[in-house]
């Protein structure tokens, strides 16, 4: 029997799953901390020890999703956030020696998008998008069930298309692009400017002010909590009434730790941001939702592509 194994790579945890089948895992799924602080060998290390733990010895592929861009034909990462030493990394080579078997590395959201496209809310789309926001954003670009990386592995960032050319900061340190402004990060910013600046709310009150505090606040009916969210699923839902007008996608799919907690909070907006910029023909023919699998997503992209990859009849 063919043993081939998916894992979700994180800044904190690694999560290996043994597929059972296209887009199925076993109920084991082996969990390890993640050892960012000891240098990218011990994290490329539990991995491997991960694979061969949920695989019950050497597997025979192994498919990795890696929080960064990276470039999957050759196997390069060029940076991970919260994994040190991830510069110019030859990722898949290191896991492949490791754990003894071929691999095949993308990046995270990439395989989250593939996991949605093949088991979530994008299944049955031609042209299909995933829009992941959480403390940046990013997403994953499916065309005919090819994912698109681009000429250097790093297409699909949504979340650095500019949209105030003096806008806060990105992750990236860039001014202006989407995720300084429509993140997590970026909401919980605007609430704590505005406080800052005198405006009274239920806010004040809370320490540390995260985006969770602020959905329950916007749920409650405060005022400002209301505003920033309402203000960024807007700029979200313009840059996906531009993504409509360019791709033309079957389904746009909201995910990530903010977007799939917040849906409630964000999807009219952004669907009357949309609405703003938007063909109506193809708007008419797009579906946005939430996405469905949530955290599990990018373990289901993971195992999905190691079949594809690996698998053999």
């Amino acid at each position: 029997m063919t043993r081939l194994v998916g894992i979700d790579l994180g800044g904190t945890s690694i999560r290996a799953a043994l597929s059972t089948g296209p887009t199925s895992y076993a109920k084991r799924v082996v969990r390890r901390p993640t050892p960012a602080s000891s240098g990218p060998a011990a994290v490329i290390s539990a991995c491997a020890e991960a694979a061969r733990d949920v695989a019950g010895g050497t597997p025979d592929g192994i498919a990795i999703g890696i929080p960064g861009p990276l470039d999957p034909e050759r196997g390069l990462v060029f940076a991970a956030p919260h994994l040190p030493g991830f510069e110019n990394l030859p990722a898949r080579e290191m896991l492949s020696e490791a754990a003894g078997c071929p691999v095949a590395i993308h990046n995270d959201s990439n395989l989250a998008g593939y996991g949605e496209w093949a088991a979530g809310m994008g299944r049955g789309a031609r042209i299909f998008i995933l829009v992941t926001m959480g403390t940046g954003i990013g997403g994953a670009v499916i065309i005919d069930g090819t994912l698109l990386v681009g000429s250097a592995g790093t297409a699909a960032e949504m979340g650095h298309v500019p949209w105030d050319l003096d806008g806060p900061l990105c992750g990236q340190g860039h001014p202006g692009c989407l995720e300084g402004i429509a993140s997590g990060t970026g909401i919980a910013r605007c609430a704590a400017t505005a406080l800052a600046a005198g405006e009274e709310s239920s806010l004040g009150a809370i320490t540390p002010l995260t985006t969770s505090a602020i959905a329950d606040a916007a749920r409650a009916g405060d005022p400002l909590a209301v505003r920033v969210f309402a203000d960024a699923a807007r700029v979200l839902g313009r840059s996906f009434g531009a993504l409509v007008n360019i791709l033309g996608p079957d389904a746009i799919a909201l995910g990530g730790g903010v977007g799939g907690t917040c849906a409630d909070l964000l999807l009219a907006p952004i669907r009357a941001g949309m609405a703003e910029i938007g063909f109506v023909a193809p708007l008419q023919h797009c579906r946005v939702g939430q996405a469905e699998l949530g955290q599990d997503a990018g373990l289901v992209g993971a195992v999905a592509w190691v079949v594809r990859s690996f698998g053999r009849d």
